[in-house]
């Protein structure tokens, strides 16, 4: 990250990197400077472009694979095109987004996954989209009793989620004590995120004591069955296939690129944070692979925390920024949806 920073090519220099990198993405081959000047019909000769090319690997920028042949972006370079001269958000799927959002569907799931079909069929990666519950509140907890021996604790999450948790009520337990209980959890515990809840309802066992009878069962049941919540991380898989019918990557990195995604945080397990203004991470550091993960940060945002594009080495970087983009957009809208 620092190395990326640190350096800044001249716009000449910026120019050929760029044609070096885009080539090297569309062949997946190192880049020869005979057919770089081919390719794109440049007015110097290969001599030139071999020099500059020599510039760029003494800055670590590309790499020779080979004693002879062309040469290819080195991971410091790769990082330095995405940051500073990949991303083009008007170019690629604008008019696609437009299409799917004057279309919505209920389901903010269901539009990604839309999306994630449109852009993934036509750029080749899959993505990952990623949640979790630690910052899902308590917004309201209600009491419905069935009957003389139970009763329902309704409790709906900033998530939109409702949870039904049955309360049995034993002798020693009245209906009124119940009704207070809920009403001091009412007044106290809302915006608490879930996972804290116990913790804090446990916090309130003086008030308790104060205004409840029998208020150590009661509490011993809420903490127990009612705000028994853990922290989960949750995700869903669009066009895994990307992955694994990739003939660039082993069985093995499969293996374990699935178990990743499906049951890890993509964002926590990459290091390097590429762009904390931009919330993006990239990970280059695996063989044939490329992640790119982005942090969403959205109020009443459904839990969806991370949106990550894993792809080949060579994966097209421009579509890559505007696939996130879309997603980033698609998520946007649905808070603006829910919150009216």
């Amino acid at each position: 990250m620092d190395q990326v920073n640190n350096k800044k090519l001249s716009d000449k220099h910026a120019k050929y990197f760029k044609q070096i990198v885009e080539m090297y993405i569309k062949t997946g081959e190192p880049v020869a400077s005979k057919k770089m000047v081919c390719e794109y019909g440049l007015d110097c000769s290969s001599a030139t472009i071999r020099n500059i090319m020599a510039e760029l690997e003494k800055i670590h920028f590309l790499e020779k694979p080979h004693t002879s042949g062309g040469r290819i972006p080195s991971t410091i370079g790769l990082e330095y095109y995405v940051k500073y001269l990949a991303y083009d958000p008007k170019e690629f799927f604008n008019q696609k987004l437009e299409d799917l959002l004057a279309k919505r569907r209920l389901s903010v799931d269901t539009t990604l996954e839309e999306a994630a079909n449109i852009v993934s069929k036509m750029a080749g990666f899959a993505v990952v989209a990623t949640s979790n519950n630690d910052s899902e509140t308590l917004k309201s907890i209600q009491l419905t009793p069935l009957n003389e021996s139970s009763a329902v604790v309704v409790l709906v999450t900033s998530a939109g989620n409702v949870e039904n948790k049955i309360f049995n009520l034993e002798n020693s337990i009245s209906l009124n004590d119940l009704r207070i209980a809920i009403r001091l959890f009412k007044d106290r515990l809302i915006d608490t995120p879930l996972i804290e809840l116990a913790d804090k309802a446990n916090s309130l066992t003086p008030i308790f004591a104060k205004q409840v009878k029998n208020f150590e069962l009661i509490m011993q049941k809420f903490i127990k069955n009612v705000f028994a919540f853990e922290e989960k991380i949750e995700t869903k898989s669009f066009n895994k296939n990307a992955i694994i019918l990739s003939e660039n990557i082993s069985r093995e990195e499969i293996v374990k690129l699935l178990d990743l995604i499906e049951n890890h945080s993509v964002w926590e397990t990459i290091e390097n944070n590429l762009d904390e203004d931009k919330n993006l991470k990239l990970d280059f550091s695996r063989p044939n692979l490329s992640i790119i993960s982005k942090k969403i940060e959205f109020e009443n945002n459904k839990n969806i925390k991370e949106i990550s594009i894993v792809g080949p080495k060579n994966i097209d970087f421009k579509e890559s920024f505007e696939a996130l983009e879309i997603f980033e957009n698609i998520i946007k809208e649905d808070c603006k949806k829910g919150s009216m």
